[in-house]
């Protein structure tokens, strides 16, 4: 059964932001759209947090610690669960672009935007609007006030709707195997410049898998897979398809798929240890090489973390970070997807009507 804590607005039109009004009109139902409780900024987010090494970070960071890992122009950084439940969105500049990371802690979904939304236009600065859209974030932006949906990744409301920002990759895993990964992170403080418990989930046993409550209305329920199971969703062009932790853990700890989503080749990676679901795309075009190759990859598993692919085609060595190490691809690299992020399942159904489900072998 599914239990509801609902504190509603009826539409948008009673207290908002200043730029909708009662005669505004929505992308979604505007009686879908409820308050989440806290106002507008209610829930604060942070723009340029301090940020610490990875030695500095041991001192508040644990091992299985959840983080939503981006790399930008080589840099890369962490974004610990524990600050983005109490922040939820972090407007952020890392290999000296600005970003925008946000995570939903009611949705479990984490997705990175580029704040930029023209050529030339100075980043936007987003903040928590205190909303909800089936239960999912609704970000606004300080400029022009229009609300944004976090997983519809999309102006929903206000004079920029119908904007979309450009997505980034992101990935979810643990701190533990973040910093194996890319032993140069950096990740953010707990340094915030607020008086918050970053060692409380504030959520109860929400997050549970074998839990189905949900604090708020949800216009369409999917039960072809536990509600709050943890999915690493792929979309491509209008179609999409989930890659479910819970059906993935029921085999071994890891494993590698070579698949295609709606025509793009895509390989996704799994490791059970570090909560770890990875997707690049399998075309390789390396300004190198003489035509395009569409690759095949396989697990090389010593034993240790972090593991290693091998491709089938030459046999070359390949990275967690989607980098060729040896062989006669060394040097190469593949593109990780930029719209593919992790959700639970409710969420990614809801927002992804019909979405495939890759049946684990």
């Amino acid at each position: 059964m599914l239990r509801y804590f609902v504190f509603f607005i009826g539409t948008v039109s009673v207290i908002l932001l200043g730029a909708v009004t009662a005669s505004a009109q929505c992308l979604v139902p505007q009686d879908q759209i409820v308050s989440g409780g806290p106002g507008k900024d209610g829930i604060p987010s942070l723009t340029n947090p301090e940020v610490v090494s990875v030695v500095e970070g041991e001192s508040f960071m644990e091992i299985q610690d959840l983080v939503l890992g981006v790399v930008v122009n080589g840099e890369a950084r962490a974004y610990p669960h524990a600050v983005l439940w109490w922040h939820e969105i972090i407007n952020d500049v890392l290999g000296g672009k600005p970003i925008t990371v946000s995570f939903c802690p009611l949705t479990g979904s984490g997705l990175v935007y580029d704040p930029v939304l023209e050529e030339g236009a100075s980043a936007a600065n987003f903040g928590v609007s205190g909303l909800l859209f089936d239960n999912n974030l609704i970000l606004f932006d300080r400029t022009t006030d229009s609300l944004w949906s976090q997983m519809k990744s999309q102006a929903i409301c206000g004079s920029l709707q119908g904007a979309t920002p450009t997505l980034l990759p992101v990935a979810q895993m643990t701190w533990q195997a973040w910093k194996t990964i890319h032993p140069e992170t950096t990740v953010v403080s707990r340094n915030t410049g607020f008086n918050r418990n970053y060692d409380r989930y504030p959520y109860g046993d929400y997050d549970e898998v074998n839990n189905n409550d949900l604090l708020f209305p949800q216009s369409t329920v999917d039960t072809r897979l536990p509600m709050k199971d943890t999915v690493f969703g792929i979309r491509n062009e209008g179609v999409s398809r989930a890659y479910s932790m819970s059906l993935f853990g029921q085999g071994d700890g890891r494993r590698v798929v070579n698949d295609e989503v709606n025509g793009l080749p895509v390989v996704v990676v799994y490791d059970r240890g570090s909560e770890m679901l990875l997707g690049f795309s399998r075309r390789l075009n390396d300004a190198t090489m003489a035509e395009e190759m569409t690759l095949n990859f396989e697990l090389v598993d010593e034993g240790t973390f972090p593991f290693k692919l091998r491709d089938r085609e030459t046999g070359s060595l390949w990275n967690l970070t989607g980098a060729a190490l040896e062989g006669t691809l060394a040097g190469a690299r593949l593109q990780p997807l930029a719209d593919s992020f992790a959700a639970f399942w409710f969420a990614w159904a809801a927002f992804n009507g019909g979405s495939e489900i890759f049946e684990a072998q």
